[in-house]
């Protein structure tokens, strides 16, 4: 069948196909956009992915809380270890080293 219109069919190589799914995984470009500039469409780029079980891209987190260190007027003696405040103003106070996992848990929970 003919398309109807001047567009051409093009079709990719295993190599391509491969290439241009690792390229959106590592890129930071939304999937629409990447296929709009490569010239292909989302299905496309969806089913090379599964084809060749590219990874997909690491949810980014969306809200950040900035921390602003700020000198205390007591001694270094008694100053904790870090101290966490939110937005909303509940804070963390930790007097000891702490591992990622429980940070990650603290920040994560309701």
């Amino acid at each position: 069948m003919q398309p109807t219109n001047n567009s051409t069919i093009r079709s990719f190589t295993i190599s391509e196909k491969k290439n241009i799914a690792m390229q959106w995984s590592q890129s930071n470009v939304k999937m629409q956009v990447f296929c709009d500039n490569h010239g292909i469409t989302v299905s496309m780029l969806k089913n090379w992915r599964k084809q060749f079980a590219t990874p997909a891209k690491v949810p980014r987190r969306k809200h950040f809380i900035q921390l602003t260190p700020s000198k205390a007027s007591i001694p270094d003696i008694a100053l904790p270890f870090a101290e966490v405040v939110s937005l909303s103003g509940n804070r963390i106070i930790f007097h000891s080293a702490v591992n990622t996992d429980m940070l990650k848990e603290l920040l994560n929970s309701k």
